[in-house]
Parts: C-alpha cells; structure tokens; sequence
C-alpha cells in the first residue's frame, strides 16, 4: 500500500519543461539535449557580457583620479577579452573532435564547453576588481561619504538604513536576475535571466533595513572573505530577493536576483473558474515549482515551499487539479505538511478527477502520513473512490483496483474479479496490466467482474 501511495505521489507531482540555467546534466533524452545546451550557452554568454561590462565600468570608478592610467588598463582588457574568445571557440570544438559535424551529441558538446568556459571566464573577469580596487586603495562607491564598515554586518546595517547610503554604496553596472516566461513555452514556464542593469535607473531603497543583530526573515551567506550574499525572506517565500555584495575599496552592491514573478506575465483569466488572484497563485505555483523540483538553485527549499503556498491558495476556488497538486505536494516530504483536515478537505475537493479520487482513496488508506505501512484504514470507502474514477475512466484505478483483489488489500481478496479488473486495463493498453492477465491467466482461473 505504501509503495503505491509514493508511486502515484511521483506520477503526480508537477514537474518542470524549463531547462536549468547552467546543468543539462538531468535530460535524459537526446532530443532534450541540443535546446537544453543551447540555453546554457545563452545563459552563460549573458553572464559575461554583464562581467565584462561591470568590470569595465568599475575600472572607469576605481581609475577616476588617473583616467589615462585606467584607459591603459581597460585596453588591455579588451585585449584579453578579444584573445580569449578566439581561444574557447578554437578550442571547444576540440572536445567534439569525434563525433560527426552537426550531429546532436556533436552540437551538444561545442554548446556544453563554450557554457562551461564562459562561466569560468564570468567568474574570473569578477575577481579582478576586489584585487585592483586594493591595490589602488580608491573605492568604487561616489566619493561623498565614507565607507561604512570594512567589517560586513555593520557595513550592512549602515548600508541598508536609508535610500541614499543603498544609492551611494551600489555599482554603476549591477548584475540583475530576474525570472522570465520561457519563449514558446506555457506561460507557468519561467527561467531566470541575468543581464546588466545601471545602478542610477532602480527606485531606491531597494531594501528595507536591517538592524544590528540576527533580523527575522534575513539570512547572511559568506560565499569567500570578499563575497557575501544577503538572502531577504521577509516578504514571503514567492517573493524572494537576494542581494549580491563584493569588497572593494569597500562593501559594494553588485548583483539583485528577485525570485518573484510579475503579475504582468501572468494571466488573470487562464482558469474562468477561479478569480483573478487565484489565477496568478496557481501559475505562481506551477512556475516556482518547476524551477525548486530541478534542485538546482541554492533556493529549492523556498521554491518548492511558495509552490505549495500558491496551490492553497489557488485551491480556494475548488478547482480539482489546484486542490490534488496542493495535497500531493503536502505529501510528497519535499515541502511543508499541511494539517490532516485540511488535507482531507484538498482531496475531497479533487475527487471530481479521476486521478483526484484515486488520490483521495490512498489518502483514506494512509492518512496523512508519509512512511504509514499498515493495513488500509478506511478500506470500504476506500474502494468507493477508486470504484468512482474507474467510472470516470482512470487506467491506474483499474490497475490498483486489480492489485488490492489479488492481494486483498482493502479487505477482499478475490483472484477472478482481479483478473477482471487486470483485463480491463489491458485494454487500454495499459502494459503492466497486460502483463498481469498474462501472469493470471496461466491459472485455473476465470474473471468475473471487476466493479
């Protein structure tokens, strides 16, 4: 019973088509890989061109009292930069050398190295002023006012306090990640995006303020002795903002990721059945929780947490599917457990689907219990739900329907109505039902009648 209550769990639980920025280490289909890389490489040359750009505009700040001395040095930048682009496309075709030309696997390769190399690249152009700016001791923030802090938490403290100490203490050229609809996708497919944004153009503050001490709602990641990230939870999990900080001359901000979805991609009038609100928070769910069940940003848990956090919401107007993925999802130890009766009342509410009802029938078995392994506890009404979605239709009822006769489950043990049921589903081409008529059949035995 247990085993086929996380089975369906897995079948159920919504998944994602968007593709993770920089891993296309979960595809599995060879015709996922050619997109898949191709994004990756998108997403990669993106971050670049947006290092590149702040690093240009950084040595322009840091060089300021030396502008000649700084135009030397940004020429000899672009220098590098022109030589090593020539050197990652000479090179990733190398690592293809033997796969055929224009192949798939071969197009996937070239795409996957150039991502590669170009997040290296990223990642190295960004170590380059934190170094310089301490060399020169010139700082990146304008020249009014007097770096805060050189220690961290007061530095944010002072920093966060009002507009204008955020306004003086942010770089020219920040690196802003937002989410966006994914094209040619549903508009619940959403992917993050990161491009270069001038400071001077954000409606300041662009946090509310930290005080001394731990902040509820604040969480403060050390990523090295010059990075630093400021993780701000206070306005709930679907709307999550994380503030990137570097030091410089001193603490400077240089990269926003916001983790929330705009209602100007969403559609108010998707669901006719569900109001306006309730519309945004089920594609709100549908989004967030495909990028938290790729587990590949460091905010999963908060992804997969808003997911549920929406299907309720979304669950308010009765809507079956909303109601199902919201109770699965309480289920599924991926997030937060919701309270019995309001389990019951998400699977009542999504009996009137087929996969709603056999959902609920392993709701009455299990309870609201993520490792129960005992004997069905509800077992006549039980059978009542999966009896209602096979009359709506389900294969899987039948099937499961057909293994609780065979092993009496839900307290009939009855061969020939399980050969029935196994009969029924085979076909509808259902293959392991096939395979069990197969199994059933070498026997002695007759079916009767399923329901």
């Amino acid at each position: 019973m247990n085993r086929f209550v996380f089975t369906l769990l897995a079948m159920l639980l919504p998944v994602s088509v968007a593709y993770a920025q920089d891993d296309c280490s979960h595809v599995t289909s060879s015709l996922e890989m050619v997109p898949c890389s191709e994004v990756a490489k998108k997403a990669a040359d993106a971050q670049l061109n947006v290092s590149y750009k702040q690093l240009m505009s950084r040595l322009e700040s840091d060089y300021r009292t030396d502008p000649a001395l700084g135009a030397e040095y940004a020429a000899k930048v672009k220098e590098s930069q022109r030589a090593w682009l020539k050197l990652r496309d000479a090179n990733c075709p190398l690592e293809a050398f033997e796969i055929e030309t224009g192949m798939p696997a071969h197009v996937f390769a070239v795409n996957s190295c150039i991502a590669r190399m170009s997040r290296e690249r990223s990642a190295y152009l960004d170590k380059i002023v934190p170094a310089l700016a301490a060399d020169k001791s010139t700082s990146t923030a304008p020249a009014s006012g007097a770096c805060p802090s050189e220690e961290f938490a007061p530095f944010l403290t002072a920093f966060s306090a009002n507009s204008e100490s955020q306004r003086r203490l942010t770089a020219m050229t920040v690196k802003s990640m937002v989410l966006k609809p994914v094209a040619g996708k549903d508009r619940s497919t959403f992917e993050p995006s990161t491009s270069g944004v001038s400071g001077a153009t954000f409606t300041y503050p662009l946090m509310a303020a930290i005080t001394p001490g731990k902040t509820p709602g604040v969480e403060i990641e050390e990523i090295d002795d010059s990075h630093v990230n400021v993780v701000d939870k206070r306005a709930g999990n679907s709307n999550v903002k994380v503030f990137n900080f570097s030091r410089q001359a001193c603490w400077v901000l240089e990269g926003i990721e916001d983790w929330s979805i705009s209602e100007r991609d969403l559609v108010a009038t998707r669901n006719p059945g569900m109001s306006r609100a309730e519309n945004f928070c089920e594609q709100r769910a549908e989004a967030l929780g495909g990028l938290g069940f790729l587990e590949q940003y460091p905010l999963t848990v908060e992804l997969i947490e808003a997911s549920l956090e929406n299907y309720v919401c979304a669950a308010e107007s009765g809507d079956a599917k909303a109601s199902l993925s919201a109770a699965r999802l309480s289920l599924s130890q991926m997030a937060s457990q919701l309270e019995t009766n309001k389990v019951e009342a998400l699977f009542k509410a999504a009996s009137k689907i087929p996969s709603g009802a056999l959902g609920y029938a392993t709701f009455l078995c299990s309870g609201n219990s993520t490792d129960y392994n005992g004997p069905c506890l509800h077992p006549e009404q039980a059978k009542e739900q999966v009896i209602r979605a096979i009359t709506m239709g389900s294969t899987d009822a039948m099937s499961y329907l057909a293994s609780t006769f065979e092993g009496g489950e839900l307290g009939t043990k009855d061969i020939s109505r399980a050969l029935a049921c196994y009969q029924m589903a085979a076909d509808k081409g259902d293959q392991s039902s096939i395979d069990s008529v197969k199994r059933l059949g070498s026997q002695p035995i007759k079916a009767s009648h399923c329901i």
